[in-house]
């Protein structure tokens, strides 16, 4: 549209000069130079697009799961992303009782800009010892996002080893 009023005007001076007796500009060339400004401006226009598109983003998706452990009561979970809080969740007795019979629970659902990123997941229960007492178990995880869907799961779960129950932190593909 806007070339083709430029056409129009281009057009519009020429036949003005050749009325007034002007001498008269080459119009193959002033229509060369029209279809060059045109491009420029529509190559400007693609590059506008482009600079208002967002930075390429990456979607974590975060999963708690647990196996039942008589040694460990979980209260919360809480997780980090580059040192800044990103969820929280407190475990009422009846979500407790739902992962452990194999629900998981979606913590957080998260878009980040692409590159170099570390999560920081934070267990909170209580030991069942002689005396009860409150726990805090952390898990660090780098990766590195751009432009994919990660799933990660914050797996409780029994190891008989130990004196505690496993945290760990695994990704699905």
């Amino acid at each position: 549209m806007f070339f083709s009023l430029c056409l129009l005007v281009l057009a519009g001076s020429l036949w003005a000069q050749e009325e007034a007796h002007e001498p008269a500009v080459d119009a193959m060339q002033l229509l060369h130079e029209a279809g060059q400004l045109f491009a420029e401006v529509q190559d400007l226009a693609v590059e506008w697009e482009i600079a208002r598109q967002p930075a390429p983003r990456d979607q974590l998706l975060v999963l708690v799961s647990l196996l039942p452990d008589e040694r460990f009561e979980l209260a919360a979970v809480q997780v980090k992303i580059d040192g800044d809080f990103a969820a929280f969740h407190e475990y009422s007795a009846a979500e407790i009782k739902a992962l452990a019979e194999g629900g998981a629970h979606r913590l957080l659902l998260k878009y980040l800009p692409a590159g170099q990123h570390e999560l920081v997941a934070r267990w909170v229960g209580k030991v069942r010892k002689a005396k009860e007492e409150e726990v805090v178990r952390e898990v660090r995880w780098a990766f590195r996002s751009g432009g994919t869907r990660r799933v990660v799961e914050l797996e409780l779960s029994q190891d008989e080893e130990q004196p505690f129950p496993k945290f760990s932190l695994r990704e699905w593909n």
